[in-house]
C-alpha cells in the first residue's frame, strides 16, 4: 500500500528567509519525505521587507540582491 502524504504550505517570513540565506540546512531533501510536498509562500510584503533591507544594507549583507 503507498501512503500518499499531504502538500504542507509553508509561509516564510522574513527571518525564516534570512536563514536560509546564511545557514546550512542539513538534510533538507528528507522533509518532503518526511512531511509531503512542500510549497513555500511568500506574502507580499515579505518581499517588500527584504526589498528594502536589501536596498538599505547591500554592503552588509551581499547575499541579498534581490
Amino acid at each position: 500500500m503507498v501512503q500518499v502524504l499531504p502538500m504542507v504550505e509553508v509561509i516564510c517570513d522574513t527571518s525564516f528567509l534570512l536563514l536560509l540565506a546564511t545557514k546550512r540546512i542539513k538534510n533538507i531533501s528528507n522533509i518532503e519525505t518526511e512531511i509531503g510536498t512542500i510549497d513555500f509562500v511568500v506574502p507580499d510584503l515579505v518581499v517588500r521587507e527584504l526589498e528594502g533591507i536589501s536596498s538599505n544594507n547591500k554592503k552588509k549583507v551581499p547575499f541579498l540582491k534581490l
